[in-house]
């Protein structure tokens, strides 16, 4: 397992006014410039401003999510994806300590922890999250306001953001503040769900903006000034499954209540189908060690600031 990094090795700004924040080991933080204060409690600093948004997520499914992902074939699989292309993409990855932008439940987290990845800390805009994830894992935790940039500083040795962006609603301008506060030749790993003609109102229950093109996913990436060492698909056999369901969906109909039902049943484990899908899913994995799949219905990227000369 990674060592644990302590909070004041992570650069963090005021969420009011985004001055440079110092803070003891405990207890409450204040800003020296604008003397905004922030509670810390049960291990959470909460970094929030108060600010009002459009819901990025549904926080209700936590609880569900916590009992599910560590089976899930979905989970598994895309945890051991974003393993492999981290240790295949980052030379130096056991020094780039990671920290997670809209870590949810903590579970990707604690698996990356106890792959040897080094984690440096996290953030959720969901207090139920947060507390769920903080069971797993021991890490510094910050609860952050939704809709605004996390209250990170510059100096950051890697960012992951995992199913988050499509969550966003100015995704590029998160791009570009990410490459702003990544330290030169930091690294930014991240997971979208893939292929525009998927969406449906599932994905508008789970509060996604967008499903993303290959192509356009690098195109953000390298407009924010990142260079892109690793982009693919996967989940490769989930695509006609997927297409048939959005097409059955279509027709079918019968409201939000249906919808809702189709997406708790997508969490839903299986036994026999999930241990079928998380076969068969991870043997994409050795393709992936030697070329990009060429659709699926995520895709992981992996993409770098450019280091000073």
């Amino acid at each position: 397992m990674a060592e644990r990094r302590s909070i004041a090795s992570i650069p963090l700004v005021c969420p009011s006014c985004r001055a440079s924040l110092t803070y003891p080991q405990a207890g409450d933080v204040e800003c020296g410039h604008c003397r905004a204060r922030f509670a810390q409690k049960d291990g959470i600093l909460r970094l929030v401003s108060g600010a009002n948004a459009t819901p990025g997520f549904d926080p209700h499914y936590f609880p569900l999510l916590s009992q599910v992902e560590k089976e899930h074939f979905w989970f598994v699989v895309r945890r051991e994806v974003i393993l492999d292309a981290l240790t295949r993409t980052v030379p130096d990855l056991r020094s780039r300590p990671l920290f997670d932008i809209g870590c949810g439940s903590g579970g990707l987290l604690a698996f990356l922890s106890e792959a040897g990845v080094p984690v440096a800390g996290a953030c959720d805009a969901y207090l139920e999250g947060l507390q769920l994830a903080r069971e797993r894992i021991d890490l510094p935790f910050f609860l952050v306001d939704e809709g605004r940039l996390p209250p990170l500083g510059p100096g950051q040795p890697m960012i992951g953001m995992f199913d988050v962006l499509e969550h966003i609603d100015d995704d590029q301008g998160t791009l570009d503040w990410v490459a702003s506060v990544l330290e030169p030749g930091g690294a930014l790993v991240l997971t979208v769900p893939a292929h525009p003609f998927l969406f449906d109102e599932t994905d508008e229950i789970a509060h996604h903006r967008r499903r993303y093109r290959r192509r356009e996913l690098r195109e953000k990436l390298e407009k924010a000034g990142l260079q892109t060492q690793l982009i693919s698909h996967f989940m490769a056999t989930l695509v006609p499954m997927l297409v048939v369901l959005r097409w059955l969906g279509r027709r079918l109909r019968g409201g939000r209540q249906a919808v809702m039902e189709r997406r708790s049943a997508e969490l839903s484990i299986v036994p026999v189908l999930n241990d079928l899908l998380r076969t068969i899913l991870r043997l994409e994995r050795y393709w992936l060690r030697m070329l990009p799949l060429p659709f699926g219905s995520s895709l992981v990227a992996i993409a770098t600031r450019p280091a000073e000369r």
